[in-house]
């Protein structure tokens, strides 16, 4: 099949969350047996060191939108085998970002605040989507499919098969929900607003209201298929009491929306502990061969090199980590590490894993946490805090560095997904491959993890509950530090077996392309 891929962020292009890898794994694996065409815009963070044959196309357009024409043209590359057609335009070229400012932004935009999205985020979805749908007219090139990434995509199959109906009458069209919390709608803020920026019929506008906004995800329903990304997040978001989608799941279920749940699958190679080339850690292991001990080695590189004594400024290659707290010399290997890895907002649950860590330290004085990442200012502080309270157990890593970051989860014993809700899951992934046992809230993609089977599960969300799980395990490892070795191998063998991308990509959505 032709198959076009339509995405904001794309894994070593552009990155941003977790849709890049997503897309870019499915994009590659279809690759091996369809014709993948990837549209992504062209900003100035674009990284064009995976990009070969990179050729500007013939042809300016003038692009409506909001009320001002804007000046696009195209460019084409490879990546891969997948074919790269970039969006080119003043309004991404000034970005340094994806999605929100950073600090080189500020030079030109002082107004923008880190972290926050960019202000002219609509302008930026809707350009973009409009761009493809001239690009197919004009260079008369149509796929079978059209597959949509995200909501700031999402209203393409409305614009596509109501403004361009001749030019798409015959391809499908589907959406992907990667995320519907209420940061990640990209709703229209009223009718009005819709109406300038996507000029479609005040019709179709209407009956993609979620009171006064307007949801790109309502205007797919009538033109595209839509499917998530874990079979059990799919029937969450048709739960008429999910309160975690700011009244999206209520709209789905008014209109009897059908939404596909295909559990996301995760490129091993990319990981692999027994290469430390792919891996990017210092030492090799094997969980599948029940083989740990480079994965101790990583560790003790990892207290000596980035969780010493003091507080201090880390830098990794271009990247600067900010380290509060340290761990204490553990020669012997015997306390037991307890990582979490992750973006700092409440949907994660650092609420959970703050209030948890007085009761832990209270109850073993062998357990050490290691914490790595980056998000809400207070979060970040209230973590620097615990660190310096319990010198010696716990270091925080505020920041983020690829190479560290999967560190800090090859180094736990057990890795901590105390999210309140949670779509599919990456990092639970990684931690099995890496033989670091998940303990994770029974929640959206994260009921993939089988209790007692693939990693720990519980449920209601709260520190006392998750307690009590540590408890068990940690008195478990106490008496026989080898307890969980068959259950390490059996989580990575788990990850490999049913969930590579190969397999995702040709039994769930191939068929569900087709169908």
């Amino acid at each position: 099949m032709k198959i076009w891929m339509i995405s904001r962020e794309y894994d070593g292009i552009a990155e941003a969350g977790g849709v890049k890898n997503v897309v870019c794994s499915l994009s590659e694996e279809l690759s091996e047996a369809n014709k993948i065409t990837l549209f992504i815009p062209e900003y100035g963070c674009t990284d064009f060191s995976k990009i070969s044959d990179y050729e500007e196309l013939e042809g300016t357009f003038e692009i409506p939108c909001n009320g001002q024409n804007y000046s696009v043209s195209f460019a084409k590359g490879i990546c891969k085998k997948v074919q790269v057609i970039f969006v080119k335009a003043d309004v991404y070229k000034e970005k340094n970002n994806v999605y929100t400012y950073n600090r080189k932004d500020l030079e030109k935009f002082p107004d923008g605040q880190i972290g926050t999205g960019y202000k002219d985020s609509l302008l930026l979805d809707v350009l973009f989507q409009k761009a493809v749908c001239v690009y197919a007219q004009n260079f008369r090139d149509v796929p079978d499919v059209i597959h949509c990434h995200d909501a700031c995509v999402a209203s393409f199959p409305a614009i596509a098969k109501v403004l361009y109906s001749q030019v798409f009458n015959k391809t499908k069209m589907v959406v992907t929900i990667h995320n519907a919390g209420p940061a990640y709608h990209h709703e229209f803020c009223d009718f009005a607003q819709a109406e300038s920026y996507t000029e479609l019929p005040g019709d179709v506008i209407a009956s993609s209201l979620n009171g006064q906004r307007v949801e790109p995800y309502l205007l797919a329903i009538n033109y595209a298929k839509l499917s998530t990304v874990s079979y059990d997040y799919a029937k969450e978001l048709l739960d008429v009491n999910n309160h975690n989608t700011d009244g999206l799941s209520e709209a789905f279920c008014q209109r009897n929306v059908s939404i596909e749940g295909i559990t996301n699958g995760i490129d091993i190679n990319r990981y692999s502990p027994e290469n430390k080339n792919v891996s990017l850690l210092p030492f090799e292991f094997s969980p599948v061969n029940k083989d740990l001990s480079g994965k101790y080695k990583c560790r003790s590189y990892f207290i000596n090199s980035f969780a010493s004594e003091g507080n201090c400024e880390l830098s990794i290659g271009a990247e600067s980590i900010r380290q509060s707290g340290f761990l204490e010399p553990d020669p012997l290997n015997k306390n037991i590490y307890i990582s979490f890895h992750g973006r700092l907002v409440r949907q994660k649950g650092i609420l959970v894993i703050l209030d948890l860590i007085d009761k832990l330290f209270a109850k073993h004085s062998n357990v050490r946490l290691i914490i790595n990442g980056q998000g809400e200012q207070f979060l970040q502080d209230e973590l620097s805090k615990k660190a310096a309270q319990y010198p010696g157990k716990i270091v925080y890593l505020c920041g983020y560095e690829r190479s560290l970051a999967r560190l800090c989860t090859a180094c736990g014993d057990f890795a901590l997904f105390p999210s309140e809700f949670e779509p599919c899951g990456l990092e639970d992934f990684i931690a099995q491959i890496y033989g670091t046992i998940p303990v994770a809230h029974a929640t959206g993609g994260l009921k993939k993890i089988v209790n007692g089977k693939s990693g720990f599960t519980y449920s209601p969300n709260n520190s006392d509950v998750l307690l009590s799980v540590i408890d068990e395990i940690v008195g478990n490892k106490e008496k026989n530090p080898r307890f969980y070795d068959d259950l390490v191998q059996s989580a990575a063998l788990h990850v490999k077996e049913n969930y590579t991308w190969k397999i995702v990509a040709n039994k769930k959505y191939i068929p569900f392309y087709r169908n």
